[in-house]
């Protein structure tokens, strides 16, 4: 990777631990906050979507297959992610459902094996065990199944098979649409699906959710998308292991937000847990 996308991964790694924290804490109502501001990103980012399909609208052959694909894939990591986060602390919640890297980079290991290094893949192999560390206290305290038959685990980790499955999804999409236009469509696909799931008897919640948070709807409709963005155009070059890899570094800054801002404890094995996943994330990228 060049040190202008490594540059841009970071950014997008601390935007993401940001979005989050606003949909763990932003309101006690987190599906109705994260429909709403799906509803103010599909608004806002409107305009430059449209001015962008008349710039750059070809569609390569299998781009509308991917990205819809995709929409699938997201609208299940939203449901699983904000499923953990009623189900536990962010500072669990958020790094368990990141160590996605280890999936990718065994996909990319018998995809595209050339594109890889053995230092590369053990840094994909840390984020995993980063993990492990972050429960070690849970894990000691009651044992492996009864941690694992948590709600928050459980979640978590749903989450991060379907990251791993739209970032490799994703990586196909931007080589046949434009980055802006794929991540629209994306949106509007993805929100359509939570609005279904939500149903109508959802919309006065909604509607009082833009009412009560219009400043972090706002912030978090322009902040997520953009944030993304940059993967997708990072993604257009890099193999999705080492980019999904260091994006990871955002593990840090979502514990650090859940112990500092939101108040949660029991953050030493969480916060060790979260250095290590990011340390792989690190080496991913030094490796590419």
């Amino acid at each position: 990777m060049t040190a202008a996308a490594v540059a841009l991964v970071l950014l997008s790694a601390l935007l993401h631990a940001v979005w989050t924290f606003f949909n763990k804490g932003g309101s006690e109502d987190r599906w109705a906050f994260f429909f709403a501001q799906g509803i103010a990103t599909i608004v806002l980012w409107a305009p430059l979507s449209v001015w962008r399909w008349g710039v750059a609208g070809h569609v390569g052959p299998g781009g509308w297959m991917w990205v819809s694909a995709s929409v699938v894939m997201h609208a299940g990591y939203a449901v699983y992610l904000l499923k953990s986060f009623d189900a536990g602390d962010l500072s669990v919640a958020y790094p368990l459902s990141r160590t996605a890297p280890v999936l990718v980079a065994v996909w990319d290991m018998l995809t595209a094996r050339a594109d890889l290094t053995a230092a590369g893949f053990v840094g994909a192999i840390s984020t995993g065990a980063g993990a492990l560390i972050l429960q070690f206290p849970a894990l000691r305290a009651r044992g492996g199944r009864a941690v694992l038959g948590e709600n928050v685990t459980r979640y978590a980790l749903i989450t991060a098979v379907f990251i791993a499955a739209f970032t490799v999804i994703d990586k196909q999409g931007v080589q046949r649409m434009d980055p802006l236009l794929y991540l629209y469509i994306l949106t509007v696909g993805e929100f359509s699906l939570i609005g279904f799931r939500l149903g109508l008897g959802a919309f006065p919640r909604i509607v009082n959710e833009l009412r009560t948070h219009t400043r972090s709807i706002l912030f978090a409709s322009l902040l997520g998308p953009f944030g993304y963005l940059l993967i997708l155009w990072v993604l257009g070059t890099a193999p999705a292991s080492y980019v999904l890899g260091l994006r990871q570094t955002s593990i840090l800054f979502g514990v650090l937000l859940g112990r500092f801002v939101l108040g949660e404890g029991e953050t030493r094995y969480r916060l060790a847990g979260a250095g290590v996943i990011a340390a792989g994330s690190v080496l991913i990228a030094a490796a590419g």
